[in-house]
């Protein structure tokens, strides 16, 4: 893998081959019509959603369209169920849950892109450091409840799927989007290419930029981010078989700083960074490729795909200031933040840049390999619906870790960076790697107006830790208590699902499974999961309503630099015995007059998410007592969508969001609550032609300024500010 990011030149050479590509293989051949495989679906289209033993929704091309976001935190907010933690306000590295499960960087959500693992390493280091780029994206599936155990290995929560861009239909065509927008924001999504029936190709390129809404304290610069992705499509139809193949290539480089603010910080601005933050900035890079095949053979149909994902990542940030442990507080950077919350002037010092540190930044430069084979068979049998799957895969997780240093001077000044620890031994210089099978078999079987779909899955995999003690970036020198560590998993989960057409507009729905999320070392999470409600659908009018439970038998956390946990990152910690119940409502309707119609959209979600047992951690989920809060979960969250659709090409629509409170830490001191936040976001649209719309965007149209994260724990991080935004799409 070639770790250097593409320049300008090589992109443009991509492109360009890509649609020599497409032009090439466009001439009109004998069509066949075959149903595309080359974007995977799980669920399918919104009436599947309806039909599936489970909760799930789908979020199409067309809702997508209405509000234009690239954050797939304010996607996801049409979806209840669905809990988020903002970082940088643009969702570049999402923090998601589902249904309670531990949300840091997502890692207990199975996330895929056209039905293929995403995440760096889904079972070595789940943590979703690279999430595809939502702007690029279709549409995004949810799935949850029973029928989420066909998605592992995550499957107490759910699954997302995004869904890719489909090569146009046409034998020619394509769309391109620009936006310019406050900040000096600018992204362009373009697309190319064409479908004969037998041949179809594309070729996608989004570029995404903007200098970022914080300012600098002391010595200025950017906090925004530049990320470009590229996409090829090839698709070869005949009879009843189709080959797809896909190709990605990602690069980002962001000014992104884990550093929240004190409580003093964020009451004075609560959207600058301190200057000590100066040279916190990611990179990173990765390609994907698959091959997809789908063949159809009598009354069996077979879907098989090979991938392979490599992913790398620098993140260069502050991990220590007052290196020297000067001035009575301890050196950790949120060690530094808590102090001041606690009314310390010294560490409010530090921070504010009117105390001479040294100031310690960490390369945290990691690779990932994820790469596989996976096979689904479908049949019909009589009354049953059968799917068997199957999954044959590597991932592992790279480490060479190193540190440079500055020193901050009693004036807000940064000396230049210079060499002041080599890292690069014990945990620094680590391999970590995942050998995994998994297979699943379920059955729907339609007895009249009930539907029963039992659900089995297995999952198996051996991992093995390899340190080094070099103290220099080679592997010569291994650590003798960890070269080559073992340690294996073996679980099996079931599951059953009904719905009952009471008549055709009501349906009940009920559903018993077990889940786990896979970790590296230790035990994997386990819970007992339930859910039981009803969906309605008459006209224009849909409702649903869902109970859902988790019973964790072990709640189990993992180290993260987010976290702000004194740990190594990636050690694990159980929680113990945890319980979540909630209530999830959803409601939509359309009302029409004049000639206009109104949709309207109503998310509800109420969790109560609580520790059974008490216990003493220091090192993560510190001091908990029974009955304490899931941190990060939040009581309730409310979405509310209203809008306008007229004859004559104009639509917009509002969308108001409250998120309820929630605390980083289960004890929940003073400076780790986070309370109730809320926006509002505005878009008007105007279709000039059938192929050409214009577009506005105001998101946070109020400009809160509430805290919406602590992350790392003591940090607060603001909202994203009042944002203006416009662009136009043009298809062809």
């Amino acid at each position: 893998m070639n770790h250097q990011q593409p320049d300008t030149k090589t992109k443009i050479n991509y492109a360009i081959i890509g649609l020599l590509t497409v032009l090439f293989f466009i001439p009109a051949l004998a069509a066949y019509d075959l149903e595309s495989i080359e974007s995977v679906t799980i669920i399918g289209s919104k009436e599947d959603a309806r039909n599936i033993a489970g909760s799930g929704a789908v979020i199409s091309n067309d809702d997508l369209q209405k509000t234009m976001d690239t954050d797939i935190h304010k996607i996801l907010s049409a979806v209840p169920g669905v809990f988020f933690r903002t970082e940088d306000g643009y969702g570049l590295r999402p923090n998601i849950s589902i249904r309670g499960t531990t949300i840091d960087r997502s890692s207990k959500v199975t996330i895929m892109e056209d039905g293929v693992l995403v995440a760096p390493a889904p079972y070595t280091s789940a943590s979703a450091y690279y999430f595809p780029t939502t702007g690029r994206i279709n549409s995004v599936e949810v799935l949850k409840g029973p029928a989420a155990i066909t998605q592992g290995p995550s499957t107490i929560g759910g699954a997302i799927n995004l869904v890719s861009t489909p090569i146009p239909a046409d034998e020619f065509g394509g769309e391109v989007v620009q936006e310019l927008g406050d900040n000096g924001m600018m992204r362009t999504h373009a697309v190319v290419g064409g479908d004969n029936g037998t041949i179809g190709a594309m070729v996608e390129v989004h570029e995404h930029s903007t200098d970022g809404f914080d300012s600098i304290a002391n010595v200025g610069g950017d906090t925004g981010f530049n990320k470009s992705d590229f996409m090829a499509k090839l698709r070869y139809a005949s009879d009843n078989h189709e080959f797809a193949l896909k190709i990605v290539d990602v690069d980002e480089t962001s000014e992104q700083s884990y550093v929240g603010l004190s409580q003093y910080s964020f009451q004075q601005n609560p959207r600058r960074r301190y200057g000590m933050t100066q040279h916190d900035v990611m990179n990173n890079d990765g390609d994907q490729q698959s091959l997809t095949y789908k063949g159809s053979f009598g009354n069996f149909d077979v879907v098989a795909t090979s991938w392979g994902n490599d992913y790398h990542r620098d993140w260069f940030k502050v991990d220590k200031a007052n290196n020297k442990k000067e001035h009575g507080v301890s050196n950790g950077i949120d060690s530094v933040i808590a102090a001041a919350n606690a009314g310390n002037g010294d560490a409010q010092g530090i921070l504010d840049g009117t105390k001479a540190v040294q100031v310690k930044l960490k390369h945290n430069n990691r690779f990932y390999t994820n790469e596989g084979i996976q096979l689904q068979i479908f049949t019909d049998i009589g009354n049953n619906a059968i799917t068997f799957g199957y999954r044959d895969m590597e991932d592992s997780e790279s480490r060479l870790q190193h540190y440079e240093c500055f020193d901050q001077s009693a004036i807000g000044t940064n000396s230049a960076l210079y060499a002041c620890s080599t890292g690069w031994s014990g945990s620094n210089n680590r391999l970590r790697e995942t050998d995994a099978t998994s297979f699943y078999i379920q059955d729907k079987i339609t007895i009249g107006k009930l539907v029963l779909t039992l659900g089995y899955r297995s999952e198996d995999y051996d991992k093995v830790e390899s340190r080094w003690k070099d103290g220099a970036p080679t592997r010569t020198v291994p650590d003798p208590s960890y070269i080559n560590k073992k340690s294996s998993g073996d679980y099996t989960t079931t599951g059953i699902g009904a719905t009952f057409d009471v008549n055709e507009s009501l349906k009940l729905i009920a559903g018993f499974y077990q889940g786990m999320s896979p970790v590296f070392s230790g035990d994997a999470e386990e819970a007992d999961n339930i859910e039981l409600g009803f969906r309605y659908n008459q006209g224009t009018i849909a409702v649903e309503a869902i109970y859902f439970a988790s019973d964790y038998a072990n709640l189990v956390g993992t180290c993260s630099n987010s976290s702000g946990s004194d740990c190594e990152a990636g050690e694990t910690f159980s929680g113990g015995e945890v319980d979540v119940s909630g209530l999830e409502l959803s409601a939509s309707w359309v009302i029409s007059s004049d000639g206009i119609s109104y949709p309207l959209a109503i998310v509800y979600t109420s969790t109560d998410a609580t520790f059974e047992n008490s216990f003493s951690n220091k090192d993560y989920w510190g001091t908990v007592a029974a009955g304490d809060d899931v941190p990060y979960i939040p009581s309730s969250v409310l979405a509310i969508s209203a809008g306008f659709v007229t004859e004559s090409g104009w639509n917009g629509y509002l969308r108001m969001a409250d998120h309820g409170g929630s605390c980083s830490t289960a004890a929940c001191s003073t400076y780790e609550k986070i309370d109730d936040y809320s926006y509002i976001d505005l878009t008007l649209r105007k279709s000039i032609n059938s192929n050409f719309d214009i577009y506005g965007v105001l998101e946070n149209a109020t400009d809160n300024e509430d805290i919406a994260a602590r992350a790392p724990k003591n940090g607060a991080r603001s909202q994203k500010p009042q944002t203006f935004k416009v662009g136009f799409s043009y298809k062809f």
